[in-house]
């Protein structure tokens, strides 16, 4: 057997770290040692006289306090040295280092044997170990298949080309005289702009006295705005040492990503595309095979010029064509064909080239043209017009010559005819391209999703525009979820309660269990704090309004807890529950901390990890009518998808009276007909009031709180959101307005006991509790979504800096980056099947 060639043994990242290796074995251990913390390179008598001798220079590796203590020190160690926050220094085995210059300074002797600043550390010295983290394996990645690393680069492909361009523009900034030094990443460490607070990803600039650092953009913004006041409250830079202002041009360039490794993705990046046939609409100029798209048809279909429209496609799976756009259907799609089939004829005489036909072989073959023609029809009957349907039931209204035709092509003529009829009439009630509210052409475009997978038991609510997915243990469920959830809708799960430890949810539990512990509360009704309260008091009211803490005018007060547990407590504080909500959340694809595509859990564990939950919210009801216009949580957004599980919902006892204002406020809540027999028929426990819109509107929900905010005499400062401020409740009044004068229409959703509210990151929402509930959500950043991920961190960084939302949390272009290179690392690893294929 010829041995394979070279490249074929050894991928491209494979090469980088064996030269890594081989360079890195070629400097002298006392130049770049790798101690671990305690073991420093000047304890070591023997070292120390040898750098002395030679004058080699070598990193720094402990804090500047132990080993530098003479030489200007990092903004964390001058805190450390100020604050004593600690009562000692960390122990010696400590691998968490916050100093700023730990291994990224380089130090050395002078001839007198003075210690000083050699300069930093650059990317082109950058070993096999720092290279590994950010290159991928060779291997096929733990948690990854074929299908789903291909998916991930479809759909995040594209923002990290963004990331990549970002990066090359900022390199465009460095200036040409200018070092570029690489800035290793310290395990357990989060590097963050000193000015906006954003994660730092890469590209940065680094004050060589104190560590200060700053993004890309506070570094671009700084630069532009040179007669920027230095008193900004929202970027204002910190001072240097002795009060000295930070200037950009005195600032040193730094990267994280050791050497080339981020260009090297991007090129992995666009060969798995070729390779695979996967979709980019990314800028790169490095990308040479771009396709030319036609514009869509009147119902959506879209084909891509010079290639066959059902190329490769399988009878199992033509049924995802009708739904590429929210309003294509069986019978839609039928008609695009016939009418761009006349367009074509039409044009023949001009010299047209006859793009779409119904039986040129080279589009499609017969036997598959007949089974998608026999699937349209049994879709039709399910789905279609009444018009259609009626050509199908009653013979007689064809006419004669075509009764004798008989054929198959003139029978379907008429059932085209028809709902080309019925949408020009829908065109004349709602206008061309639009649609009723809630209207027919909403639900066609979601019904045919029940093709994709029979089996899966859902329903659909809000008028046909909400999945209810309804045994959470289908292992199917993820098939039709995705379809919904990519156009950017929430989703509902029910009956998850049923597997859960009931016991365990319960409001006496918590009680008995942590009762002694101090908590803050929340008056719901005027936003009041509550402190040092017994978390017990809020429990014991929970379901008996009479041992409710009362307010000043006497009457009990409507709580809610506050971050309770507190922080990222839960797993330790609760750890049976931790284990039995995270057993039996929804979709666990998504939702699970390991789930295939949760791309938050692609993150190394070197990083620092989100904090993504499980958090609780522990709230009463607001029952009476007055509090119709207050919400248990206010409109707001989060950056990541989020999953809300109500696991106990808890009525007050003897107050029969209350049942008549719930059911008042959900006729009065929007909520659709489907929803209000879960009430009535079902005789289910109704638990909270959800509104929430779609991400795309969020910016039109922005304008009317602000006209509002006007017109009621309020100030809009510029770095304070209507949104992110959670100040607003869109009670019934202002979601008429909403949809009167934006045409924004959102989901009313009534959360009912077991159900599992999915949000979409970037959606707006609000939640109003109809009895006393206790929810438990946890955050996952999905493919479909992580463009919205991107998007409001930038939007984050411009709220003030007090503001709870102001700090990026998510590190989303960490993710990024490491979804991609994991996926193009699963992909690579299965080159070897492609080629035999």
């Amino acid at each position: 057997m010829n041995p394979l060639p070279f490249p074929t043994l050894f991928d491209e990242w494979v090469v980088i770290a064996l030269f890594c290796i081989a360079s890195y074995s070629n400097y002298n251990s006392s130049v770049f040692p790798f101690s671990p913390v305690g073991q420093s390179v000047l304890k070591d008598v023997t070292k120390v006289r040898r750098l002395k001798q030679s004058g080699e220079s070598f990193l720094q590796d402990g804090s500047c306090i132990n080993v530098a203590p003479h030489l200007h020190k990092c903004r964390e160690c001058r805190m450390e040295r100020y604050r004593k926050y600690r009562e000692q220094e960390p122990d010696d085995d400590d691998p968490n280092v916050a100093c700023r210059f730990f291994h990224f300074r380089r130090l050395a002797f002078t001839r007198k044997g003075i210690l000083r600043v050699e300069g930093f550390l650059s990317p082109q010295q950058s070993d096999a170990m720092a290279m590994g983290l950010w290159l991928p394996s060779p291997s096929v990645q733990e948690g990854l298949d074929l299908d789903t690393s291909k998916y991930i680069l479809a759909n995040v492909g594209d923002q990290f080309c963004q990331l990549v361009m970002s990066e090359k523009e900022a390199m465009m900034m460095v200036e040409p005289h200018q070092k570029v030094a690489w800035k290793r990443a310290v395990r357990g460490v989060r590097e963050m702009c000193d000015v906006c607070e954003t994660t730092l990803f890469n590209i940065h600039w680094v004050c060589r006295k104190c560590g200060f650092g700053v993004c890309l953009d506070c570094y671009r913004q700084r630069r532009n705005q040179a007669d920027e006041g230095p008193d900004d409250e929202v970027f204002s830079w910190l001072k240097c040492v002795k009060g000295q202002r930070h200037e950009p041009q005195s600032l040193m360039p730094t990267q994280i990503i050791p050497g080339t490794a981020l260009y090297n993705i991007g090129d992995m990046v666009h060969s798995a595309r070729g390779k695979w046939g996967i979709k980019a609409n990314c800028p790169c100029t490095s990308r040479h095979h771009r396709p030319l798209v036609r514009h869509s048809a009147p119902n959506g279909i879209s084909q891509v010029l010079h290639q066959p429209l059902f190329f490769n496609v399988k009878p199992r799976s033509i049924f995802y064509i009708f739904t590429i756009h929210g309003n294509s259907t069986a019978l839609h799609w039928l008609a695009d064909l016939a009418t761009q089939k006349a367009k074509v004829e039409d044009t023949k005489g001009e010299g047209q080239e006859n793009i779409i036909s119904f039986t040129s072989s080279s589009y499609l073959n017969p036997n598959l043209f007949s089974t998608i023609l026999s699937k349209c029809i049994v879709h039709i009957l399910h789905t279609s017009p009444m018009g259609a349907l009626d050509c199908m039931s009653n013979p007689s209204s064809l006419s004669q010559g075509d009764k004798m035709k008989g054929s198959l092509p003139n029978f379907l003529d008429h059932i085209i005819a028809s709902v080309v009829e019925t949408k020009k009439a829908e065109g004349r009630r709602t206008g061309e391209g639009g649609s009723e509210l809630g209207g027919v052409g909403r639900r066609d475009g979601v019904m045919g999703l029940s093709v994709l997978d029979p089996h899966t038991s859902h329903s659909w609510l809000c008028d046909g525009r909400l999945l209810c997915l309804q045994d959470p243990s289908n292992t199917n469920n993820w098939k039709i979820f995705r379809e919904c959830w990519k156009q950017g809708q929430p989703v509902l799960v029910s009956g998850i309660h049923k597997r859960l430890k009931g016991c365990l949810w319960r409001p006496e539990a918590f009680s008995e269990e942590f009762g002694d512990q101090d908590v803050d509360l929340v008056n719901c009704r005027n936003c009041a704090i509550i402190s040092d309260v017994k978390v017990r008091d809020f429990w014991d009211g929970f379901q008996i309004i009479s041992k409710r803490l009362k307010g000043s005018d006497g009457q009990p007060m409507v709580l809610k807890l506050k971050d309770w547990p507190p922080g990222e407590d839960f797993r330790d504080m609760m750890p049976t529950r931790f284990d039995d909500l995270m057993e039996n959340l929804p979709l666990p694809e998504y939702t699970k901390r390991d789930g295939r595509l949760n791309l938050a859990s692609r993150l190394p564990n070197f990083f620092v990890r989100p904090d993504l939950g499980p958090k609780m919210y522990n709230a009463y009801g607001l029952i009476e009518t007055e509090d119709r216009s207050v919400g248990t949580t206010n409109l707001h957004l989060d950056v990541s998808d989020a999953v809300n599980v109500m696991v106990y919902v808890g009525i007050p006892e003897g107050e029969g009276e209350h049942v008549k204002e719930v059911m008042s406020t959900i006729e009065e809540g929007d909520v659709d007909e489907m929803t209000k027999r879960r009430v009535y028929e079902a005789k289910e426990k109704p638990g909270a009031l959800w509104h929430i819109y779609a991400a795309k509107d969020a910016e039109k929900i922005r304008e009317l709180l602000r006209k509002v905010g006007e017109e009621q005499g309020q100030e809009n400062p510029p770095d304070h959101d209507p949104i992110h401020d959670q100040s607003w409740y869109l009670d019934g009044v202002l979601r008429r307005r909403l949809y009167e004068e934006y045409g924004v229409q959102g989901w009313a959703i009534v959360q009912f006991l077991g159900d599992a509210v999915f949000i979409p990151a970037g959606a707006p929402h609000q939640v109003h509790n109809l009895y006393s509930c206790i929810k438990v959500a946890e955050d996952f950043v999905s493919p479909e979504h992580v463009k919205h991920c991107f998007r409001l961190t930038q939007e984050f960084r411009h709220l003030s800096t007090t503001h709870s939302n102001h700090e990026d949390k998510l590190q989303v272009k960490n993710i990024i980056y490491h979804a991609v290179k994991d996926a193009v690392g699963t992909l690579r690893a299965h080159e070897p099947k492609l080629a035999r294929s």
